[in-house]
């Protein structure tokens, strides 16, 4: 997989996390490296859509028994000091990097070219991967409940299911 512009390396530390009230909230990873700390927002759907995908491929990569070797890889320095970034996700891609142990998430700024260069890279360990795709399910599944009909969010109020011709409230 190609390099992104900035690599943070081996991260110390990513996180999934909500921020307001369910309906309203907005969704992040908090990235910390050694070289700077990142802000990545994100759509629920890109974050729950991330969760399943890390654990695909990790259940298709425990049983070819591949997960055994962790290494450091020495990150390129996004700025001579620590720095931080933040930005609006246009794509993630997941990658695994067997030679290593480690897996690469590459993120692509919204606001460029979604084809070309990833804006930024950092790796993660198995463990690390692991504990960000359940807590991003945690926090994707603690939203407001979804109609068992019609799969749109149910609110404090009634509900109009268009499944029910839209005459039914739940």
């Amino acid at each position: 997989m190609s390099e992104a512009k900035y690599d943070l390396g081996l991260v110390e530390a990513v996180k999934a996390e909500a921020l307001g009230v369910p309906g309203q909230r907005r969704f992040r990873l908090l990235v910390n490296g050694p070289w700077g700390d990142v802000c990545l927002w994100l759509e629920k759907e890109q974050l729950f859509q991330l969760a399943i995908a890390i654990r695909q491929v990790l259940a298709a990569l425990s049983s070819e028994k591949r997960l055994e070797k962790t290494s450091r890889h020495e990150p390129r320095p996004l700025y001579p000091d620590r720095t931080s970034m933040e930005f609006k996700v246009g794509r993630l891609s997941l990658d695994h990097e067997p030679e290593e142990g480690l897996f690469l998430i590459q993120a692509h700024n919204i606001e460029d070219d979604q084809k070309g260069e990833a804006l930024l890279g950092f790796r993660v360990s198995p463990s690390q991967l692991q504990s960000l795709a359940e807590e991003a399910m945690a926090v994707c599944e603690a939203g407001r409940p979804l109609c068992p009909l019609c799969s749109a969010p149910m609110g404090p109020g009634p509900h109009v299911c268009s499944r029910s011709n839209g005459h039914h409230s739940l």
